[in-house]
């Protein structure tokens, strides 16, 4: 017998029935939570049979019982399941309280019990979850013991052993997995956030560096000489760059937070493509390439996700770009059959290794193909490319061999659109390009009826940007001013504008408030409003559509884009005053950003510094060079880049002492908090002379610290301290430090203009400002450094203020490593 089951065949086996034979409660889910298979054991436990729950919904089988409204079984398991499909890896869940139904025979109604489940996924050749083993061990004789603290007879005491293994094992270990989970959608809250908030920071700048730029290169302030030209057009590429390279980072946080879905709608591909294609046309010109567009045949309108297919096309042409030397050729081409549109992008770039293509499509991840240079790049384009694909139900291909060059080739699901009409399967339309230039457009005349004086209020709290607008926008009318919100609604009531164009971060009162404030006061309920904003996500965009907003526009944007939008908006005002019409404005919702912090910071570090000294470089040589050739308002405008970029840089460099802080490990040492204190005065003593500020330094017990990092706190509370009390005729600060509970409390305070303490929860984060940039320059980005490195000292930090008295920091500095500092 034993022979035989040896040589028996595998395909002889019948695995089912092993399965089904298996000790435990076992369940086979498919992703869709369809209950393909039990074990025997399930099946016994649940008082359920085969035939009767395969081919169901687990939650059609098992629900909560209708009677206990304190039942979380079902969503408990749910949200379990949804993290296995998430993450590709086991889940263990908490112990759950079920009600089994009982059958007839034996009464009805529901019987309670204990489960203590794990859920497991099973991959296959693709990494794809294709099943989910559902396990449980049923702990209810435990917990209803435990519930009834019963202490008597021969049960209590043979289970006396098996109680405090599972007290130790199960329940305690199940709430920390639970309590575990909690804080890292609390850590994924707080990140989404953080790229929420840095969309804006970024963008703001590039705006003010792009729009300026842009003006000058269409030479509606006079023609450049060919060498300023030249200048101009390479700062202009490298800001480019750097706006794509925060597009790409944002859409991956995006995605890596589920907030990324694909969304149909009518889209032309073939503008699409030559929309995208145009955008390329001056990194055609700098590196001398010849790009093809090829149409196969009239493509229809179809149903699709534009924003994703342009994100696609436009990683695709910018990896070809990137990698085809001098002279080289790009050919796109695009071909549409039954309910798939096709997309090729083909090369004559450097080409990949055989070896490199399996780890082409990976986050992270530059392959060199056959240089020894290294690209410059966040190693995502490629990877968005496939989830992008995949998420528009298709996929990419790539084939290349060194030297020769790469194909691509992407397909998607693309059904005709409502009311559209195949077009025949024959022809194909080439358009050849190498360099369009930037070309002004002709400008558009109100009507007769909306050449009168409109009024326009501009909410914005960076000055520049505000100033920049009014300089746009002037050509229509009276333009009037308002640092934050509250001002801008006080200014919208009195002066009852016609338009109101507002930055959606600011101070006090931000934008989506200032709408909502208008739109509910039937005394100012028809002023049209507009919101500028960086925050590209839906979320973002619904709570602007929530608040009645008439239109958004994102920064960066061009100047050409903001006038024809305002000259358009305020002939529709004037329409509706003359015919009484009631405008009703839709805007397609766009998904775009988030990124994951460690990530970004990386990039920052490299690909987002290098455009930017570009950028510096080239705006200094024409400054410095040929500032007497260029018109007053040029050279303004360059005033403006080289500020701008200024500014970027040195935000830039605060994220990455913000990351650097976050990733780095501690070392602790004797510390001597006075020396230290003594020697951070010394090397801010300019500062401190500008400032004209008087320093006190109290007598400070020693600390077992990191000496650079606490350094950094000092320089970070005393710069803080000099800039909001500089302007005081007599600025005093003072370094010191109190006991509190037997431990030292170290102190910074100043007799600053302080803040309002109602605004407390904002003071720490990342590019929160309780004053308006016109008050006080900065990033708002040092406090959260601060925070970030006494958290890491398992310290606590908080502040005291009051409006013209004021503000006192007080941090402490734990003994023992913090939990942060040891991962």
């Amino acid at each position: 017998m034993k022979e035989t089951y040896t040589r028996m065949a595998l395909t002889d086996i019948d695995y089912r029935l092993l399965f089904q034979s298996v000790p435990g409660l076992n369940l086979i889910l498919s992703p869709e939570f369809t209950i393909i298979d039990a074990t025997n054991a399930y099946l016994h436990a649940t008082l359920t049979r085969r035939e009767e729950i395969s081919g169901k919904n687990i939650f059609e089988v098992f629900t909560d019982d209708p009677n206990d409204p304190a039942a979380n079984g079902v969503e408990n398991l749910r949200n379990s399941l949804l993290t296995v499909l998430r993450t590709k890896k086991q889940d263990i869940m908490a112990v759950q309280k079920y009600s089994v139904q009982l059958p007839e025979s034996q009464g009805g109604g529901f019987e309670e019990r204990y489960w203590s489940p794990i859920n497991r996924p099973v991959l296959d050749n693709n990494n794809e979850v294709r099943y989910i083993i559902h396990r449980v061990e049923d702990v209810s004789e435990f917990i209803k013991l435990k519930e009834s603290d019963a202490r008597q007879g021969r049960l209590a005491e043979d289970l006396k052993t098996r109680s405090q293994q599972m007290e130790n094992e199960i329940y305690n270990h199940a709430w920390q997995l639970r309590l575990a989970n909690l804080q890292l959608q609390e850590a994924e809250r707080v990140k989404d956030e953080f790229f929420a908030n840095v969309s804006h920071e970024l963008r703001t700048p590039l705006s003010l560096i792009l729009a300026p730029l842009e003006s000058l290169l269409s030479e509606k302030n006079g023609q450049s000489p060919t060498q300023q030209k030249q200048l101009l057009q390479t700062i202009h590429n490298n800001a480019v760059r750097l706006l794509q390279m925060v597009n790409g980072l944002l859409d991956f946080a995006k995605f890596e937070a589920g907030q990324l879905k694909a969304e149909a709608n009518a889209t032309d591909v073939t503008a699409l493509l030559n929309s995208v294609a145009t955008d390329f046309a001056p990194m055609l010109k700098s590196k001398q390439l010849h790009l093809q567009l090829e149409i196969m045949q009239p493509v229809p309108l179809l149903m699709l996700d534009q924003y994703l297919l342009e994100r696609i096309l436009f990683n695709l042409v910018s990896n070809a770009v990137k990698f085809t030397p001098a002279n080289g050729k790009i050919n796109i081409s695009v071909e549409w059959h039954n309910t798939t549109l096709i997309l090729k992008v083909r090369d004559t770039g450097i080409g990949i290794a055989p070896d490199d293509l399996k780890n082409l499509f990976k986050k992270f991840r530059q392959v060199e193909g056959s240089s020894t240079r290294r690209y410059e790049g966040t190693g995502l384009g490629l990877a968005m490319v496939k989830e992008f694909s995949e998420l528009m139900g298709g996929g990419v291909a790539a084939e290349s061999m060194p030297g020769k060059g790469s194909l691509f080739t992407v397909e998607v699901a693309a059904p005709l659109a409502q009311n559209a009409v195949a077009a025949p399967q024959a022809g194909h339309t080439v358009l050849s390009m190498q360099y369009t230039g930037i070309e002004p457009r002709a400008a558009e005349i109100l009507p007769a009826y909306a050449r009168l004086k409109q009024k326009i209020l501009i909410c914005e709290d960076n000055t520049q940007m505000g100033l920049y607008i009014e300089s746009l926008l002037s050509q229509f009318g009276e333009v009037r001013l308002a640092a934050d919100g509250e001002e801008g609604l006080a200014l919208a009531t009195a002066w009852q504008p016609d338009i109101i164009l507002t930055d959606v971060m600011m101070p006090k009162m931000d934008g989506i408030e200032l709408c909502s404030a208008i739109k509910n006061n039937p005394a100012t309920t028809g002023i049209t409003v507009v919101l500028l904003t960086a925050l590209t996500y839906r979320d973002a965009m619904v709570r602007g559509w929530e608040a009645r907003a008439d239109e958004y526009l994102f920064k960066p944007f061009h100047p050409e884009e903001l006038v024809t939008r305002i000259r358009s908006l305020l002939a529709i005002k004037a329409e509706r005053k003359k015919a009484s019409e009631e405008l009703e404005r839709k805007n397609a919702a766009l998904t775009v950003s988030n990124a994951e912090l460690e990530s970004f910071s990386y990039s920052v570090s490299h690909d987002l510094r290098a455009p930017l000294r570009a950028i510096y470089g080239y705006t200094k040589i024409i400054l410095d060079d040929y500032a007497e050739n260029l018109e007053t308002d040029a050279r303004d405008m360059m005033k403006k880049v080289l500020d701008n970029a200024e500014k970027m840089g040195q935000l830039i460099e605060d994220l990455l002492a913000f990351s650097r802080a976050g990733r780095k490990q501690i070392t602790r040492n004797p510390l001597s908090m006075d020396d230290l204190a003594r020697k951070t005065l010394m090397e801010m003593k300019e500062q401190i002379k500008i400032n004209n500020a008087t320093i006190a330094i109290n007598n400070m017990p020693p600390a077992h610290a990191d000496y650079n990092l606490i350094a950094q706190v000092y320089t970070n509370l005393l710069s803080n301290a000099l800039k909001y009390s500089r302007n005081n005729d007599n600025p005093v600060i003072e370094l010191g430090a109190i006991e509190k509970d037997g431990r030292p409390v170290y102190y910074v305070k100043d007799n600053g203009v302080g803040f309002d303490m109602r605004y407390y929860d904002k003071l720490f984060g990342v590019f929160q400002r309780l004053h308006s940039t016109t008050e006080f320059e900065g990033t708002g980005v040092g406090l959260a450094l601060v925070q970030r490195i006494i958290s890491k000292h398992g310290g606590s930090i908080w502040a005291e203020s009051a409006l013209g008295q004021g503000a006192t920091f007080y941090f402490t500095i734990g003994e023992n490593d913090s939990p942060e500092e040891t991962n």
